[in-house]
Parts: structure tokens; sequence; C-alpha cells
């Protein structure tokens, strides 16, 4: 909108005329109705107080300040400030403003005052303070939206505690008369309670009680959001206390510990972080609350403990307990336990309720804190009494103690957790630097208990991940225990079984013979149940290759198991996580003897445990040397899911590059590869994938036990590269900018893939368009290697597979090898496929252009134009224009490299002349490339005098003013937004 200096001046009157009617109309109506509970109604003066202000410029809420004190509404223990606007006094005269009675603690009664507040407007009353003391100013209200703030005469008084952030603390300078005034700022009308309670007076507080742990709580009634309770405790200065108090129902409340004056006389937060106040002063002291809203509505019932938690009185003894020992009660429960420790030590310190277990915190005689719950088991530096605070049962163990203790051999352990809770204890016949495994069964009954090991000390040396995987190191001081519990309420109690063995030395488990890849390989046999669900099995040390294949199958049952094999050193080289059948590859130690735990179920079930050579000396694979591309495929059958077969890959040099894959009817056939030595070199699935670096590859083709498998697969093994580079077969494409292709052909199981070295750039991204010429559903298959021999192509549905080069960034060519093989699910194709670029450009080629030829041409004719330059594509167009008309050309070819463009000028009708030359490229840049001659057509005569319209134009640009300079032949003009960028800077000008 325009800004005129008449509208501004119309909406200024406008603005002061509605100013005078308001405060006209605020003399009749009634801004806010203030009355006191129990005082005579209020008087006219007093009902129709006004507020120009509120009326004619309603303030926006902004965060209250200490001399905007606002009114706040308790959450817990703390109040987080309310936010209205600045004080605004608007009230015209305090004896405006009715009489508010100061209110006793418990019950105010009628000292309580009531508004309905309009939107944007005030209240106000009066009250009269007894002594200069703080004054606590509670306000209730519907939509929290309300600020209370008093003034003595005209000044407004800072209520606001900074240090808790809490509104409502009046700390006033005399005695006599206050307003207080309750202000608005929302945006509908809002019924209000106020009161003012004297904090420093003891009217209407409770009898005192004590602070002993025997003592019962302390119950009460808050009569509603703007009351006060008191009640005294007896307490000396230096001694800290805790206070506890909370509502029957759901609600919010706070409470504080104060002296004679009622304020706050502890820290926000004890610079310790410990629990509890040390009573500063020399009293009296009492705990003041206040119930701020409650679930059902007031009054409010609540409890309030006021404990000491130095020297405490009333404690129940928690004395240590053995393992294997039930928890100690304590009858009555009075919330505090005094554990009296022998000596210094670790103590793990427990409450059980409810069949769990949980740690507590420890305190020592003074009250502070020595263990926080996170901190278990406790270091305790000293002997003597420590406090725990917990009404439930106490365990407590010494974890150097050996009490309880039950000395085990090596093998199954049978125990029994009679109690929840209880923690039980192994005694280990194992030295100090040995490694040891306990396992338990998967499932089955319960318990199911963990189990840590700790050292003679009760220093913790292994968690339960250790134990059960057989690598736990036992350092530190012999004995070693190791200590069995549970923390399942479910399930607290019951029997139990633990396999014990040590894994860092040779040991007489059975031996798992060398197995191979034919159908009778030799394994190792093996059942579980009947009290059984672990075995300890092992690798001769002189009979395993370098690298091995190690596979568990499930003969009989539905349980499953898991294994981990240890190296002489009990250090885990391998395992699988709980299956029905699954492998996994295991790198062994030369001469060393390993051994492998197995885990299953107490239930009837069989297993198998095959360990086969992936290294060269493999056994059992089918010899497939790898071909050319473009050879025939090899193959055979799947079987069921999860059997291994394996191809013996080998090919002339190291340096080779080999493509793998493996096609079947379901397409759910995976392949992984290993080198010569066993090191894994392709892990892709159900995508091929390119290896090279060794002479001899195991390929172990399989299906996953969770999908089916078909009868026979097909398996392509393609040399694509060698040490000199892409292999014959594959096409050398020149140039790449916007893509490659369509090629077209037909694969088949005796042709299975053809291949094409690209010239890409890192960072290359393509869109395939493949499709089937004879109406197949199943269509070829790309596949994109880059430098590292990643395959980065992915079929994305619906739109088809896409495929990229991922490289470090470089401005030299990365090229990278393209192969398109046959189907998955299909044994013959006839293909088209084309790569297009969606990146700028692709490869490292940037757009030039460069000289046309020829320049010159007979009018009447079709001339052939021949454009240089790199990345040229068949859009570009080379542009001819005299006088208004303009001819373009029609591309009939572009070089497979992109650095020569043939196109036709069609130059019928074309004037005798030269004639402004020019190339647009395809992205809309033009290339000025000086002029074309059309010289008249042969087969017409003129016989007239030959006359100009003007002088003869040799210039190579469009003409210019005198004084201005020329363009340099070879200059462009850009026309239309630019998709590809400008040409760079070395195209402008110069070319010939």
């Amino acid at each position: 909108m325009s800004y005129h200096l008449c509208s501004r001046a119309r909406s200024a009157a406008y603005t002061a005329l509605l100013l005078t009617m308001s405060i006209l109309l605020s003399a009749l109506l009634p801004i806010g109705a203030a009355w006191a509970s129990g005082a005579t109604t209020a008087t006219p003066a007093a009902a129709t107080a006004t507020r120009a202000t509120a009326i004619a410029t309603p303030t926006t809420a902004t965060t209250a300040t200490p001399a905007a004190t606002t009114a706040t509404r308790a959450t817990g223990t703390t109040t987080a400030p309310r936010t209205a606007s600045a004080p605004r006094r608007t009230t015209a005269n305090a004896t405006d403003c009715p009489a508010l009675p100061l209110a006793p603690f418990g019950d105010p009664g009628s000292a309580v005052g009531r508004a309905t507040v309009p939107a944007q407007g005030s209240a106000c009353f009066a009250f009269t303070a007894e002594q200069a003391a703080l004054h606590r100013v509670l306000l209730d209200d519907q939509h929290n939206e309300t600020a209370a703030q008093v003034f003595d005469g005209e000044t407004p008084l800072d209520c606001y505690d900074t240090e808790w952030s809490s509104a409502g603390w009046c700390r006033l300078p005399r005695a006599g008369a206050f307003t207080l005034e309750v202000v608005n700022n929302g945006w509908t009308e809002d019924e209000v309670s106020v009161a003012v309670v004297p904090l420093a007076t003891t009217t209407g507080c409770e009898p005192e009680t004590g602070t002993s742990w025997d003592l019962g709580p302390v119950t009460g009634s808050a009569a509603g959001p703007v009351a006060v309770v008191c009640h005294p405790f007896t307490g000396k200065a230096g001694e800290r206390v805790t206070v506890d108090f909370h509502t029957a129902g759901y609600g919010s409340s706070e409470s504080w510990i104060t002296d004679e004056t009622g304020a706050r006389i502890c820290p926000h937060f004890n610079d310790d972080d410990s629990t509890g106040c040390v009573l500063p002063g020399d009293g009296p002291y009492r705990v003041l609350a206040r119930v701020t809203d409650i679930e059902g509505g007031f009054p409010a019932a609540y409890t309030l403990t006021t404990r000491r938690l130095s020297d405490p009185a009333g404690c129940a003894d928690a004395p240590v307990n053995a393992y294997g020992s039930a928890p100690t009660t304590a009858d009555p429960a009075t919330g505090c336990r005094i554990l009296t420790a022998p000596a210094a030590g670790r103590y793990a310190v427990y409450e059980v309720q409810s069949g769990a277990r949980t740690a507590l915190a420890v305190y020592d005689k003074a009250g502070r804190t020595v263990c926080e719950r996170w901190e278990s088991p406790c270091a305790l530096l000293a002997a003597g009494d420590y406090t725990l605070l917990t009404d439930h049962a106490t365990l407590v163990i010494d974890r150097s103690s050996g009490a309880g203790c039950e000395s085990v051999d090596l093998g199954l352990h049978q125990g029994s957790l009679g109690w929840a809770g209880e923690i039980d204890c192994l005694t280990l016949p194992l030295p100090a630097g040995a490694r040891t495994a306990a396992l338990k069964a998967l499932g089955g009954s319960a318990p199911s208990p963990d189990a840590i090991a700790v050292d003679a000390d009760g220093v913790q040396q292994c968690d339960w991940t250790t134990l059960s995987e057989g690598t736990c190191e036992l350092g530190g001081k012999a004995p070693f225990r190791v200590l069995v519990s549970t923390d399942d309420e479910n399930h607290p109690t019951g029997s139990y079984s633990l396999a014990l063995f040590r894994t860092d030395v040779a040991n007489d488990c059975t031996a798992v013979p060398a197995g191979d890849f034919t159908d009778s390989t030799d394994s190792a046999r093996f059942s579980t149940g009947g009290g059984v669900f672990a075995r300890c099995l092992s690798v001769p040390a002189d009979d395993h290759s370098a690298v091995e294949n190690l596979q568990l199958r499930t003969v009989s049952g539905t349980s499953t198991a898991e294994f981990s094999v240890l190296d002489e050193h009990g250090r885990r080289v391998c395992g699988i996580t709980p299956s029905l059948t699954a492998w996994t590859t295991c790198p062994l130690t030369a001469g060393a003897a390993h051994t492998v735990l197995v885990t299953g179920r107490d239930a009837a079930a069989e297993y198998t445990l095959t360990r086969r050579d992936v290294t060269a000396t493999a056994k059992g694979c089918a010899p497939n040397p790898a071909t050319a591309v473009g050879g025939p495929s090899t193959g055979g059958s799947l079987g069921a899911p999860g059997l291994l077969h394996c191809r013996k890959v080998t090919t002339d040099a190291a340096a080779d590059t080999l493509h793998l894959n493996v096609r079947d009817p379901l397409g759910t056939a995976n392949i992984t590869a290993f080198d010569a030595d066993g090191k894994t070199v392709c892990s892709s699935g159900n995508k091929s994938c390119a290896v090279t670096g060794s002479r001899s590859y195991q390929v172990l083709v399989t299906v996953p036990t969770y999908l089916d498998a078909a009868d026979a697969y097909r398996f392509d093994a393609l040399r694509i590269a060698t040490a000199d580079g892409p292999a014959d077969e594959c096409v050398k494409v020149p140039n790449i900018s916007y893509g490659y292709g369509p090629i077209t052909g037909s694969l088949d199981e005796q042709h299975t893939a053809v291949c094409a070295a690209l010239p890409t750039a890192y960072r290359d991204r393509f869109d395939l368009a493949i499709s089937d010429t004879a109406g197949g559903s199943e269509t070829a298959v790309p596949s994109l290697y880059n430098a590292d021999l990643d395959n980065n192509c992915a079929l994305y549905i619906p739109t088809g597979y896409q495929c990229s080069v991922d490289e470090p960034y470089t401005s030299e060519v990365t090229p990278a090898l393209f192969v398109l093989s046959l189907p998955e699910k299909a044994s013959r194709t006839d293909y088209s496929a084309r790569l297009d670029c969606v990146s700028t450009l692709c490869g490292t080629e940037k757009i030039t252009v460069g000289p046309v030829t020829p320049t010159s041409g007979e009018s009447g004719t079709k001339t052939t134009v021949v454009v240089t330059g790199t990345a040229l594509h068949e859009d570009d167009k080379v542009r001819i224009t005299l006088s208004g008309r303009t001819i373009e050309s029609t591309t009939t070819s572009v070089a497979d490299d992109r650095k020569s463009l043939k196109a036709e000028l069609d130059l019928a009708g074309a004037a005798a002349g030269n004639w402004n030359l020019s190339v647009i490229t395809h992205n809309n840049w033009e290339y000025l490339r000086g002029t074309f001659t059309v010289s008249p057509a042969a087969t017409l005569r003129n016989t007239a005098a030959p006359t100009t319209a003007g002088p003869a134009r040799a210039d190579t640009g469009p003409t210019t003013a005198p004084g201005s300079r020329a363009p340099v032949p070879g200059s462009y003009a850009h026309r239309t937004p630019d998709f590809y960028g400008p040409p760079p800077a070395a195209h402008r000008g110069g070319e010939a």
C-alpha cells in the first residue's frame, strides 16, 4: 500500500476518537467486579474502577521481570514464573478497592478475595500488613493469563524470587496499607481468587512433630489453591533433614523448610549434590506447603514426613547377608535402615520388592551421600554405621567375603534361587589369567539368571556378555567367583543350570573333523535335551586351514542354537547368533587348537557342525575356469535352503578382474567369494560383484533358510579386465557426456553378457532404460563397477535401474566397467539398453565449439557442414541469418567421441550473400562463428547490373555503433536459461 500523509492523519484521528469513547464508556460500565469473601458488598466506585489504557491499548504478554512480579502456579516442589506485561497502575484510588483480610495458615476462610476480571482488565484489593515481613501473595485463575502486583502507594514492589523462579514472595517494607492489583492479560474474562498470607506468623500452624523415622506421617487437608499449611518440627542447627510432602490424589504442590521468617532457608541445589537440607540458624523450624491443584477438586488430603538423615533415630537394622541367603525384612517398616559395616570394602546394597532387586543409595552418619544408586557396589572407606532409605527388605552383600559361596568344578552346575533377590556364589577352580565361560540355556523354564565374575576383593572382572561368549579373562586376585542372580520379577525363584568351561587351554572336548563341500562331508553330530543345553567342541591344532567356514545345521527339533569359536588364548574369532541353520567364516591360528562352545536349549534336538576350508586348498568345489565376456554360463542344483555349494573359479593372472553372478528362476540364490588366502572378496548376496587380486576364488552358492530354493542355478564368471585394462570384448566407449547407447542385441546361456568401458568422472549418475524388445517381462540386469570394483547399480520401483560412480574428487577420468547380464529369472533376452546421464555432464569433457566447415554453399542446395568441438550433442544446430531470415541445420550424425558433428543446411531459396554464422547448443548457448557465404544458384543468370542496398558486410558479428568495438569472431551470446552452465571462458572467443 502507498504511504499517504492524509491516510496517517485520518488513522490518528480515528484512534483518538476511540480512546475518548472508551474513557466515557468506562465511567458507565464496570471493568471488573471484585469482592472479599465475607465482606460487605463492594461499593460502586470499587466495582467500576476503570483502566482506560487497558481498553484503548491492549498489551501483549512478555516475560515478567522482578519489577513486574506475576502470579505463579506451583508444580511439584518448585514453581515457574508466570508471564505478563509490565505493571500498569490503572486503579484510580486504593480506597476504591475492597478490603482483603490477611489469611492465616491452614484454611483461609473469609480471607480470600474473588473477582471476575475482564479481558485486558484488572481488579484490586486493599490489605493491611501487621508488620514488615515476608508475605505470600497467592493467585488462582482459570486460564493462567492473570498476574498479581503489590503496590506501596504508587510504587510497585518486587515480589519475585529469582533463585526459585517463583512469583508472589513479597517482603513488605513496613506495617500498613498496600494495594493488590490483579491484571488479566488474556483475551477472555477470568475468575480469580487471591489471598495474602503473612509467613512470619504462626497463626493456624499445626502442633510440632519430631523427626524420628519410627513416627507416623503427618496427615492433613489443604482447603484450596490459595491456602498455605504450616507444620513445625523439632530440629537443631546443623542437622540434615528431608521432607516428603505429597497429595493422596494426583496433583501439584510445593513445600519448603523455613524458620520464623517463613522464607526458604535451604538452597535450591546442594553444592555437593547431597540429599536433604542442613538446617541453618537457630530455628524454630517449620515446613510450609501449598497444594496448587488436585484431581477431583479440593479439599486435598496430603501426608508429610519430616525426617532427620544425620544421626537418624528410629531406624531398623540392615545386617550384612551371606551369599545364597534371603533378604532381611523389617517389621514395622520405617523407611530407614542402618547398615553396620564390619570393615571397609565393596558392599552390594539392595532393596527387594515385588520379586525385583534394586540398588540403594548409601549415606554416612552425617547424612552425606556415600554412594548413589547407580554406584553399586558401594565402596565403603571405613567400618561403621551407614544409612539406607527404604521400606522394603534389604540385601547387603560384602563382595570381598566368601560367606555362602559354593566351590564348583568345571562342567554342568545346577543350582536354585530360593528367595526373590537372592545372589548365589560359585567359587571357580581357576588361576589368575585364565579365561572362562558360563553358559545358560537359550530358553526354557524360569528363572534365567545372569552372572558376573569377581575376584577375591569383589572387583568385577567380567559381565554376562564376556562370560556367555567364553572370553572372560580372570584378572585380579584368586579365588574367583561367579555371582548368579536374576532381576526378573515375574520368575525370581527356581532351579537353574550353568555350563562352566575354561577356554584358554587345550581340553578334551569332542573334535570337529575337517569337512568339504561334497554331499558326504564329515561333521560333528551332537544333541541337546535331558538336562544338556551346551556342548564343547574343538578344532585340532594340526588339522585345519588358515580360514574355514563353520556351519551349524539343525537335523531334528525346532530349537535354535548359537556358537562361539575361541583361539588358544580364549579370544573369540567368530560365532553366530541363535539360528536353526547358519554359517560364518573363521580365521584360525596355524598350529593352534580352537574351542567351539555351542549353546542351545534343554530340549530334544540334534545338530551337525561342519567346518570347511575356503582357501585355495578347499575340497569339493566344482572347477569353474573364468571365460571371456560373452562366454557360456555354468550351473548346478541348489537342493534345500541353507546348503552350501562351492565353485572354484580360476583365471590366468591375479591381476585379472572377474565378474561373478548367480541366477535362478526364483531369484533367491546368493554368492560369497573368497580369494586363495580365504579372504572374503565378495559378499553381495543376490547381486553380481567383481573381484581381482587372486588366481583362484572359492565361490559359495546358497539360498537363505528363510527363502525357497529353485531346483537349479546358473553361474557366470567372466573376465572383464586384465592388467592391461578392460578386456578386448568390452567396447571402449570414447565419450559419455550424455550417456551411452542405446545398445541392442541378444543374450542367452551361451552368450551371457556384454561389456563396455566408460570414461566416467568421479560423481557420474545414470538412469537406465532397459527393455526386452521381444516383449518379455524379464529384462537384462546392469552392473557398473568403479575403480574400487563397487557395483553401484540399484533397482528402484517403478522407475527402473540407476547406476553411479562414487569416487573421491578428481579432475581425471575414473573409468568404470559396464556389464549387462542375462535377467535373473530368464535364460534369454533380446535387449535394448541406454544410459542417460543425470549429472550436469558425465565424464570429464566440457562443452566447446570450434570451427564450422565449410563456410559457404550454393543457394538452392543442401550443404553438409561439420562442427568440431567437445561434448557435442545431436541437438546442437548450425544457424545462419540474413535480413531477418534464419536457416537452421538438421543433424545427420555425431562422432562417437562427440568431437565432430555433421549437419545439413537446406539453402533452398536462400539469398546470395554473407550470412551470419553461429552454433546453437542443445542447452541454448549461441557461439558466433563468423559468416557463411551463400553463392547464387548455378542455373540462374542475371542480366541486370548488380545493385546494393548498402555497403558489403564482412564482419562476423552484429553491426555496431560508431566508436564501439566489433565482437571478436568466436564470441557467444546467451539466449535462454542454461541447464548445463555457461561455456568455459576459454570457449568465449578467439576460435576460428
